[in-house]
């Protein structure tokens, strides 16, 4: 098959959708399809950037300029289908693309479309206030626009409330998991550590919540080491202020932007990993998703987003440690697994499911 792959950017290790829309098409392409991807709204491009198999656009650039742009790399390609990996943020600061539509009719039309849906809108949630629900209303708005107006076949995406928030709009999706966009560790483990490393890796949210998960983390009997690897984005505040309370009890070490390798070889010496994504949504984190292709446990304290009705287990893995009272006794139970790629059981579903909606 020939499938073309479009998404906002793809400046690789910078744009998360980016560098799993790249690993998604390269392992079709490794399985004998024809691919090209499509980067129709890149930040991180200056200019118009083309080599074979790929296309970026910058977001400066004039719509009408990219709709020509892209139209005419599509017909030269002359996709059977198209995925288009889909976020609204990548589009627009705030998640309202609207107009967007019908620029993506123009690019798109005459073919059939797969979309994976990797953020869906606010405001859903129990609790949220009114300018949640007003900014939720118009991203939704946004988001059907761009569903109704093209020719979609299969809807996919991260997690179980992402498919009913879905369904209460009348839309029917499929949960697609996440794949990591690592390597596998190179390096051996440590057979021991003098202390007990928690890893982050990526942007740290500013409303993640240390307390009650630090407290708890005062009654094991070994020392402590908080490390961050990656871009930690909006969160550098919230760092400072966690290193200036917890600074005397625990080790708080930042490594800043890796390799993916070493990466990798830093998930393979921590003990466990930390998730900074709410439980309910833990399905979209790609940070997650490295964490258990590298076989980490990870510590998911934050469950601050409930949604009227919805189950909220999540069945991604048996490594998702979801905090209770008996934290020391969770960790201490927890077990490491043998890394393994998960990305190539994703594609085989990825497939079969477009196979099945043809």
């Amino acid at each position: 098959m020939k499938i073309a792959f479009v998404t906002s950017g793809l400046e690789p290790e910078r744009d998360g959708v980016g560098d799993y829309t790249s690993l998604l098409a390269a392992e079709c392409a490794r399985r004998g399809h024809a691919v090209t991807r499509l980067a129709l709204s890149d930040g991180h491009a200056q200019e118009v950037m083309e080599e074979p198999g790929l296309l970026r656009l910058p977001r400066t650039l004039d719509w009408a300029e990219r709709q020509k742009l892209a139209r005419r790399w599509l017909e030269a390609f002359s996709p059977d289908w198209v995925s288009l990996q889909f976020v609204a943020f990548g589009f627009d600061p705030r998640g309202l693309v609207g107009r967007l539509a019908g620029y993506l009719l123009a690019v798109l039309a005459g073919w059939p479309v797969h979309i994976f849906l990797h953020e869906l809108w606010l405001g859903e949630e129990e609790g949220a206030g009114w300018k949640h629900r007003a900014w939720g209303w118009l991203q939704r708005r946004g988001v059907l626009a761009v569903l109704r107006g093209l020719d979609v076949r299969m809807i996919h995406t991260s997690n179980p409330a992402y498919v009913a928030l879905l369904a209460w709009q009348g839309v029917t999706a499929r949960r697609l998991p996440l794949f990591g966009s690592l390597p596998l560790p190179i390096v051996e483990r440590p057979a021991a550590n003098d202390a007990v490393v928690f890893a982050l890796f990526g942007t740290l949210h500013p409303v993640w919540p240390a307390r009650p998960f630090f407290e708890y983390l005062r009654e094991w009997p070994r020392p402590v080491a908080i490390h961050h690897a990656g871009q930690i984005g909006a969160g550098d505040g919230l760092w400072r202020d966690l290193e200036a309370a917890w600074g005397h009890e625990f080790q708080f070490r930042r490594l800043g932007r890796l390799a993916p390798q070493a990466v990798a070889d830093f998930f393979a010496g921590a003990d466990f990993g930390v998730a900074t994504t709410p439980w309910a949504l833990i399905g979209k984190s790609a940070s997650v998703a490295a964490m258990l292709d590298c076989g980490l446990p990870v510590v998911v304290n934050r469950d601050d987003i409930h949604y009227p009705g919805l189950d909220e287990d999540s069945a991604d893995s048996p490594l998702l440690i979801k905090m209770s009272d008996d934290l020391p006794g969770q960790l201490r139970a927890a077990r490491r697994q043998p890394p393994e790629l998960r990305k190539g059981a994703v594609v085989d579903q990825f497939l079969a499911d477009w196979e099945a909606a043809r």
